[in-house]
């Protein structure tokens, strides 16, 4: 009997031993498998942000361009192209896509009606700024005809006041933004900066500065 109680115990201590070691194990693995979830869910956070940032370097945002031409002669015109954002070499401007607003002296042109086989338009938009036309209006435009220029070559009608004698300046109108299709369709707008080499001191005219942003992909969108 004492024989087969002490083999009875000696296997319960036995069965006892493994029970500890194996909830020792486990414990022990349960806690080690949870360090590296931390990493896991730190990189895949990560990775998120830096998806949503390269979206946000995606974004395009149109740059507003400075530019004086000189528009000095009384018998030429001078041509300009948003597309590249410089004056243009034309012979035959009646035939020629090249260009998209011609100046001469005070007048203005585009590339459409009578003056250019192009789509140019225009329509004038006043108590405004350049910044605070972010949609190209829907109608209204006009283009160049018999009877005016889209562009209206005369003062305070137009893109400037005329301040008669004895100063006889030219001086844009501060508030008139003029929104415009190129000779390809695509819209920019432009508002008149100035009319002198010298426009602190009125010096030297028929330079004309202005400011544009021109939208490439066609949509009215600025």
């Amino acid at each position: 009997m004492i024989k087969v109680r002490d083999y009875i115990n000696w296997h319960i201590v036995i069965w006892f031993m493994l029970f500890i070691s194996v909830f020792v194990f486990f414990g022990c693995g349960s806690s080690d498998d949870e360090n590296p979830e931390s990493p896991l869910i730190e990189s895949e956070t990560a990775d998120v942000s830096s998806d949503n940032i390269e979206q946000n370097n995606d974004t395009v945002s149109l740059e507003a361009y400075t530019f004086t031409i000189d528009a000095t002669n009384n018998e030429e015109w001078s041509y300009f192209s948003f597309e590249t954002g410089d004056v243009v070499d034309v012979v035959d401007a009646i035939n020629s896509d090249a260009w998209d607003i011609g100046f001469q002296r005070t007048q203005v042109k585009l590339n459409g009606g009578i003056s250019g086989p192009g789509k140019g338009s225009a329509i004038m938009l006043t108590d405004t700024t350049l910044e605070g036309v972010t949609v190209a209006p829907e109608n209204g435009y006009l283009m160049d005809s018999e009877d005016t220029l889209a562009i209206v070559p005369q003062s305070e009608k137009g893109w400037y006041i005329y301040t008669g004698p004895p100063t006889h300046w030219i001086i844009p109108i501060e508030d008139r933004v003029f929104v415009m299709t190129a000779a390809d369709g695509s819209y920019a707008k432009i508002r008149f900066l100035g009319y002198y080499k010298d426009n602190e001191n009125k010096q030297d005219s028929g330079f004309v500065t202005f400011e544009y942003v021109h939208q490439p992909d066609g949509s009215r969108n600025f």
